[in-house]
């Protein structure tokens, strides 16, 4: 018969297993709830996008209650996060163990490749959640993406260790490869092309590897070089977009018309108007984002009435609008002007990134318009934004015709390179460095280029400085 020592410490073993079991079960419910939250996020933004998405929303689809929700997240920013991690956690995970499944280097991007887009099939409001509504919450959504893009480039390093030779990519290589990837992947899963996705990537494998390895004087270029590329300097004041067409336009403080002038024609003053407005929208969206924006505080800082803003137009919506089509206008009609007087395709390319990205380093406030905030703000505007990057891309159509026979790629390759060189400008114009834009010339080249020409010829024609062209640069 056992003591009462042992039936006492055989009574306290039991409440501690029986204590051990209700916390598991305990940490099993409130996992489950996580797993709840997440997936409801992913629907909510994926229906009403991130800004229009609540809390509310959110505990409706996962059938949890407000209180349980708060015990999981501080906020609804907070959860977006948590499940923005556990996506690309997942995504680059699978991408891993497809590439170091799989046989040869070829076939080990091949892989890693069909298993992220096979898993962007398998949840198209990921898609959606990672890749374009991380961009509505601002600077905690870009540090979060850049967070996430520094494990893809990770990932991309450590299977270069199974490439052929000793060659590397280059930073804005491996950026630009992962722009080029995800754009491909948001348009086709977003217009429920899934199919055609997969049939894409034997196309994108030779997109991809035709950049390894980057060549020594790719890999070799300054953090800082001049932004004239050494022959045309930029002009330091802005007023090319998307509103003002010159500095003589900003006559006073409030940038209204000056005062006493009273022998103006109608036309005249209607034309500043517009300009002063478009030029506001801009200015705010860039230092407070589209949410922000009220039609109040565009007029205040245009110095016009409410009634003469709504002469002009419907609604902020509109305004923006316009503000994007103008100064998209500008920045295509300078790149295009470059490119044709470049000569050569390849020189032509070349100079025509140069002049683009001359333009958004002197236009600030209209590049993070055009960059940022279209793709977020409306579904219109991201359409309109999508549109914009493809006109930019089909200045690299010759490349088609005109590339040696041997190295001539397919026409998703133009939308990989203009996502890349799109995400390049984005990186930038996030992290308020978009006056350095004209650094990444030469880089930008040689992705545009690389997928056609090879990678030899294409960083001769990146490093290649332009000759016909001097003086200031004037769109």
């Amino acid at each position: 018969m056992p003591s009462r020592s042992t039936q006492r410490r055989s009574a306290a073993t039991v409440a501690r297993e029986r204590e051990a079991g209700r916390a598991a079960k305990r940490e099993r419910v409130r996992s489950e709830q996580g797993v709840r939250l997440t997936l409801a996020m992913i629907d909510a933004v994926a229906q009403n996008g991130y800004r229009q998405s609540t809390v509310a929303h959110v505990t409706a689809r996962a059938g949890l209650s407000r209180k349980t929700f708060y015990e999981h997240f501080a906020n609804k920013q907070e959860c977006f996060l948590a499940t923005y991690d556990q996506i690309m956690a997942r995504a680059i995970r699978r991408m891993e163990l497809a590439y170091q499944d799989a046989d040869g280097w070829p076939g080990r991007v091949e892989a890693a490749i069909r298993a992220l887009f096979e898993a962007a099939i398998e949840n198209p409001g990921a898609v959606r959640l990672v890749l374009l509504e991380i961009n509505a919450l601002g600077a905690a959504g870009f540090e979060r993406r850049e967070r996430s893009i520094g494990h893809y480039e990770r990932f991309i390093r450590d299977s270069l260790e199974l490439a052929p030779g000793k060659g590397t990519f280059s930073d804005p290589v491996l950026k630009a490869t992962i722009g080029g990837l995800n754009r491909v992947l948001y348009r086709r899963v977003l217009a429920g092309e899934r199919a055609e996705l997969l049939e894409l990537i034997p196309d994108l494998v030779s997109w991809f590897t035709a950049y390894y390895p980057t060549p020594a004087s790719i890999l070799a270029q300054p953090a800082n070089q001049n932004s004239n590329h050494g022959s045309r300097p930029v002009l330091p004041e802005g007023g090319r977009a998307p509103g003002t067409l010159a500095p003589h336009a900003r006559l006073t403080r409030r940038r209204g018309l000056a005062g006493g002038e009273q022998n103006i024609s109608r036309s005249f003053v209607v034309h500043s108007q517009r300009e002063r407005i478009l030029d506001a929208v801009a200015n705010l969206t860039a230092a407070h984002g589209y949410a922000e924006l009220k039609v109040e505080d565009i007029a205040e800082q245009a110095a016009v009435s409410l009634n003469a803003f709504y002469e002009h137009f419907a609604d902020k919506e509109d305004a923006f609008l316009v503000a994007y089509e103008v100064g998209h206008g500008k920045a295509l009609a300078s790149a295009e002007r470059a490119y044709i007087a470049g000569g050569e395709w390849q020189l032509g390319v070349r100079a025509g990134i140069a002049a683009l990205f001359d333009f958004l380093a002197a236009e600030p406030s209209f590049a993070h318009l055009a960059l940022v905030d279209a793709l977020v703000a409306t579904a219109r505007t991201a359409e309109r934004s999508n549109a914009g990057i493809d006109s930019l891309a089909r200045m690299l159509v010759p490349g088609l015709e005109e590339a040696p026979e041997q190295s001539a790629r397919a026409p998703v390759t133009i939308e990989a390179i203009a996502g890349g060189i799109f995400d390049l400008c984005l990186h930038y114009s996030f992290q308020g460095r978009i006056a350095e834009l004209p650094e990444l010339v030469p880089s930008a080249t040689y992705i545009a280029l690389a997928p056609f020409l090879g990678s030899k010829e294409a960083a001769h024609a990146a490093i290649a400085a332009p000759s016909s062209q001097t003086g200031p640069v004037r769109a």
